[in-house]
């Protein structure tokens, strides 16, 4: 950071609890399908047995003292329905020609919550453990780190292929038993976020900000862009930058969603955050499509895999995620409105939130902002080579279009950047009852 010409660098520790496994396995007891299973991976955060592991009767059911077999699959959603929630549907966005609105979305990532019920589930019935079937090929199932919550459940469960499952559906069916082996331990730790300033004319900040941490090179290279945008930024003339440009690497993304990022933005309310005019978050640049073929086998194919922007309900926000994204030539132009329920925090100025990293810069902190982000099949392939996954021209002209984006976010006068839509939720007069 310091290198490209980022000046302050600062680093903020962020507490941690860090659950970390050491090493896992499962296998069945008796029966003919007696024997070592393989594993795709462990559940995060999701417990811990011991080196003796815990051997209990294989469920279908959410049972005490049993180990649940539960299949998750992520939910399939059509194209259409996402351009519903596009700023200006129904003329925005613009597809090419051959365009399918019926085609569907369904990543491996969008299975999360589907997995978090099911362990909430188990967890409440007094389950021993959980045996997690993702109904994804062995080759898609591997190293899925789901979920990313950072909630640690005491409730040791692991995840295998859609294959291994269904001869563990059978084996539970005829009665077998499983030990399920997860060695982990939970340390209290700090983590650092890290920010800097690149000095403009005036005090007034243009945020841009992604997460240090991920399960591969495409889930945190949003980072690496920012270097590159930085380091252009940081040569432009000090009296030709109308605001300072604060650059901030969050950490904690990875056990806890948004974690650092909304560390970042309560600790700094009162100064940093007080003088941001806008803001903008990064992520998963360059994604290629990784997609099964008519025989359920993944490859690689053409183009870009979806990628999109959120915007906050401002209409400048909008109209630069927009150009941006355009500019940039990586799959299409959508800018979503936040669409999110905030039924926990309660803390959205109009009660909605987008997913990523930077959900924070509204839900939090109200900030007029945009978040980049798309989530291929392989996003959270812990550990996953990804070099051939990834189009770095592509990455280099959204870094282009992104930098383009910031400047012209330090020219908008801040009137004219806190201007919301009229049709945004919170925007509008509530009717009487």
């Amino acid at each position: 950071m310091e290198r490209v010409g980022i000046r302050n660098v600062t680093t903020d520790p962020v507490p941690l609890n860090r659950w970390q496994p050491s090493s896992w396995q499962l296998e069945v007891i008796g029966g003919q399908n007696a024997g070592p299973v393989k594993v795709s991976w462990y559940v995060p955060y999701s417990g811990d047995t011991g080196p003796q592991g815990v051997t209990a009767p294989l469920s279908l059911k959410a049972t005490k003292g049993a180990i649940g077999l539960v299949t998750v699959k992520p939910p399939s959603l059509p194209y259409g329905l996402i351009d519903l929630i596009n700023w200006d549907a129904p003329l925005q966005p613009k597809h090419p020609l051959g365009y399918n609105p019926f085609a569907t979305y369904d990543r491996t990532w969008f299975a999360g919550g589907s997995l978090v019920e099911e362990l909430d589930q188990h967890k409440k019935a007094g389950a021993a453990g959980v045996i997690v079937i993702l109904d994804l090929p062995a080759e898609a199932a591997e190293g899925q780190y789901l979920p990313y919550d950072g909630i640690i459940r005491d409730l040791p469960s692991l995840i295998v292929d859609r294959d291994t499952g269904t001869a563990l559906t059978k084996a539970a069916k005829d009665g077998a038993s499983v030990r399920l082996r997860l060695e982990a331990d939970v340390q209290a730790i700090t983590t650092p976020n890290l920010y800097g300033i690149i000095p403009g004319a005036s005090d007034e900040l243009v945020m841009i900000q992604s997460h240090t941490d991920g399960t591969n090179g495409l889930e945190e290279n949003g980072t690496e862009a920012i270097l590159a945008m930085a380091q252009y930024l940081a040569r432009i003339p000090r009296s030709e930058l109308p605001r300072s440009i604060l650059i901030v690497m969050s950490t904690g993304h990875m056990s806890g969603h948004a974690m650092g990022t909304e560390a970042f933005l309560r600790k700094h309310t009162g100064d940093l955050v007080a003088r941001t005019a806008a803001a903008m978050s990064l992520e998963h640049l360059g994604a290629r499509p990784w997609l099964p073929d008519k025989n359920g086998t993944y490859r690689l194919g053409s183009g870009y895999e979806t990628g999109l922007c959120f915007a906050s309900p401002h209409k400048e926000m909008i109209k630069v995620a927009r150009t941006a994204q355009e500019r940039s030539q990586v799959d299409g132009n959508r800018v979503l409105r936040p669409f999110m329920p905030d039924t926990i925090s309660g803390e959205s100025p109009n009660g909605f939130w987008w997913p990523g990293d930077g959900e924070g810069l509204w839900r939090v902190s109200a900030l007029p902002s945009m978040q980049y982000i798309s989530g291929p099949a392989y996003l959270l392939s812990s550990g996953k080579p990804v070099m051939e996954f990834i189009d770095t021209a592509a990455i280099r002209r959204q870094a282009i279009a992104f930098t383009d984006a910031a400047l012209e976010l330090t020219r908008i006068p801040r009137p004219q950047l806190n201007k919301r839509r009229w049709d945004d939720p919170g925007s509008l007069p509530s009717l009487p009852l």
